[in-house]
């Protein structure tokens, strides 16, 4: 039987390339890519308005991860816009091109996050059907909800997944965490009471992989169940390689006077439920951070 063709924007992410493996026994996957290096990437440029529409050809399922990291440097007017541009625009040149070749989509998959909600610490837990926030991601995140929402027109199912911090071993946050904490230097960062609603990245990509086989339309938290504090995640982290925490708690300032606006990314966050998600029939590997940790620790060790 012919596989159905999944493309996958934001090709050099993390989650892009672990999302690829996990799939390509079941489908032929084709990449979007600035620069193409393999058989099955295929080239776009935003900026230029251009995309390969050998592409599209095919195409049942698009998943779109492309975007400006938020994670990196201080949110300057300039790495904003570059922020919110890199996913509405991208969304924008995809729909125009479907539209433009008529090509009718099983489901169009759009990454989101729990940034939504608005980046503050509160004793509320977050369901898909709170409102948005009033800060700089909960825009973003609105936005680009937004622009995957305009492609109904061209798909059976749209589906947005807001992730949480999405952890692997290998690349991302974790390993940004784990740095200071292996040299000796780790600190709990502010009041250390904010929420960090993690997922493991084998999670997200299996959630992502559910959704195409169920059909599964509208949003959802990919979330895993138990949130933990920055305190909790910081002394789980140094546990599981064998450090201790010595330092006092990074204070508030010092870490807004470093990455300024960009801080509530540190600084901030709330509880976010899974119910939804859980409801369709999906099993998360990972409910709880240290079964998580020690597993992909372990594996790096190895």
């Amino acid at each position: 039987m012919e596989k159905d063709i999944v493309l996958i924007t934001g090709a050099n992410g993390m989650l892009s390339k672990q999302l690829a493996t996990l799939l390509k026994s079941e489908y032929e996957i084709r990449f979007l890519t600035r620069k193409v290096q393999k058989p099955n990437d295929y080239q776009w440029d935003i900026d230029k308005q251009y995309l390969d529409v050998k592409s599209l050809v095919g195409v049942k399922h698009i998943v779109h991860l492309a975007g400006v990291s938020i994670a990196e440097g201080r949110w300057t007017a300039t790495q904003r816009q570059k922020i919110i541009e890199s996913r509405i625009q991208s969304a924008e040149l995809l729909l125009k091109k479907l539209k433009a070749e008529n090509i009718k989509l099983k489901s169009f998959i759009s990454a989101s996050a729990v940034g939504y909600y608005g980046t503050k610490t509160t004793s509320n837990i977050y369901t898909e059907e709170a409102s948005y926030g009033n800060d700089f991601l909960s825009n973003v995140c609105l936005q680009w909800e937004h622009a995957a929402d305009a492609f109904y027109n061209v798909a059976t199912q749209v589906t947005k997944l807001r992730f949480g911090v999405i952890l692997s071993a290998k690349e991302g946050a974790l390993p940004k965490m784990l740095k200071p904490i292996t040299l000796g230097f780790g600190a709990v960062l502010g009041s250390g009471k904010q929420y960090i609603p993690w997922v493991a990245i084998n999670d997200v990509c299996r959630f992502i992989k559910h959704t195409i086989e169920n059909s599964l339309g509208g949003t959802y938290n990919v979330v895993a169940s138990k949130n933990v504090t920055n305190r909790e995640m910081t002394y789980l982290l140094a546990e599981c390689i064998n450090k201790k925490i010595y330092l006092p708690n990074i204070p508030a300032f010092l870490i807004k006077w470093i990455f300024g606006d960009a801080s509530v990314l540190l600084l901030e966050g709330s509880r976010v439920s899974n119910e939804k998600a859980k409801q369709t029939g999906f099993i998360f590997e990972f409910e709880s951070l240290k079964p998580f940790l020690k597993k992909e620790l372990d594996a790096i060790e190895k």
